[in-house]
């Protein structure tokens, strides 16, 4: 019987609990606040938004974020909304983790007509951790004149993790900005973007340690380039297990900066070709800048047009780059004249190569003119 009773308590403990968390509350003044067990809505760290009639999704994530204790918190979304209002998380030693639910089921979808939709901008403070996770952040096409997510800024976005993600539909899906390093992008999408990443060069105290694990990057509009684009400055960074579907990867910002990449264990495929105005394009490209510095190892390139696709996958202008443990096919109907082709004083270092299809009619890198 002791048991029994002992059971029953934490039943109706827990039903309490939960029946106070669930309060709707209400947006904008109220901030949904009232969300928070025990009473302590000033220091509890942790925040619940829902859609509520009336109120902009993006205005109430902004409430929720300016009532959270002063060394920041957590925002829980529990339903997928749409908001016009850019989401800031801009306050200086105050960072925030958004986050949903696992698997598609929250999206918050951005309609507004031009600015950035989620920026996270709030310091350096050597914290790890906060960022956006288990959420879908969808635009209104990759036409507009819209980002996705900035991340970094006047504060910056030091220790910013991005976990079970998708980016989606923006004129640039994701964006980097000034004083932010060690960044972490780990199981996620980021597609059908005008530009899917842009890690532009001119910025300040920013690029080391950025990494990519287990990210696919797709979709990309024709021309298909430009879609990951890293333009250097001091700029590191890592591509591990991550796929390029129908996205060309570029390094560096013609003569003016260069970045240093390493791509291991990836993916390279062009599987929107037939699609209409697909057009061939240049997998990877280099620009002509010495300091430019790619390094390839235990990746895959494979072409599926079967005939007529492109006749090489790498262009590099300028820098060194070192391809180890490369694999690639392509279709008898459409071979290569060359896996890579260089240009000016572009050098290549290859160790171990497999030609699958056994069909580049040229040497494996040829030298352009």
């Amino acid at each position: 019987m002791q048991k029994l009773r002992t059971a029953d308590l934490r039943l109706i403990w827990f039903a309490a609990l939960g029946l106070a968390l669930s309060n709707p509350g209400s947006a904008s003044d109220q901030a949904d606040v009232r969300r928070t067990p025990f009473d302590r809505q000033e220091t509890f760290p942790i925040r619940y938004a829902s859609p509520v009639p009336g109120v902009d999704m993006g205005a109430e994530i902004n409430a929720l974020y300016n009532s959270l204790p002063a060394t920041g918190g957590e925002i829980v979304v529990t339903e997928s909304a749409s908001f016009a209002t850019p989401i800031i998380f801009g306050t200086n030693d105050k960072p925030v983790l958004l986050v949903g639910l696992p698997a598609d089921i929250v999206t918050l979808t951005y309609t507004g007509l031009g600015g950035a939709a989620v920026t996270f901008d709030y310091g350096t403070g050597h914290r790890m951790g906060h960022g956006m996770r288990d959420l879908t952040l969808t635009g209104p096409g990759h036409s507009t004149d819209t980002i996705g997510a900035i991340f970094g800024g006047v504060n910056g976005a030091e220790g910013l993790e991005f976990r079970d993600f998708k980016v989606q539909g923006f004129g640039v899906n994701l964006q980097m900005g000034s004083h932010t390093w060690l960044a972490y992008f780990q199981q996620g999408m980021v597609r059908d973007g005008g530009t899917n990443l842009l890690l532009p060069s001119g910025l300040v105290e920013a690029g080391e340690q950025i990494t990519f694990n287990h990210v696919t990057f797709a979709d990309a509009p024709a021309p298909h380039t430009n879609s990951v684009w890293i333009e250097g400055g001091g700029q590191e960074v890592v591509f591990a297990s991550c796929s390029f579907d129908q996205a060309q990867l570029r390094v560096g910002n013609g003569d003016i900066s260069a970045a240093q990449i390493v791509v291991t264990g990836s993916h390279f495929e062009n599987p929107n070709y037939a699609q209409p105005g697909s057009v061939n394009y240049d997998y990877v490209v280099v620009d002509n800048n010495p300091g430019n510095y790619l390094r390839f190892t235990d990746s895959y390139f494979l072409q599926c047009a079967p005939n007529n696709g492109p006749k090489q996958f790498l262009s590099a202008w300028g820098g060194k780059i070192q391809l180890s443990g490369i694999g690639m096919y392509t279709p008898a109907g459409s071979p290569l004249a060359h896996f890579a082709v260089l240009w000016n004083n572009a050098v290549v270092a290859m160790y171990g190569f497999d030609d699958l299809s056994g069909n580049i009619s040229g040497p494996l890198c040829g030298r352009g003119r």
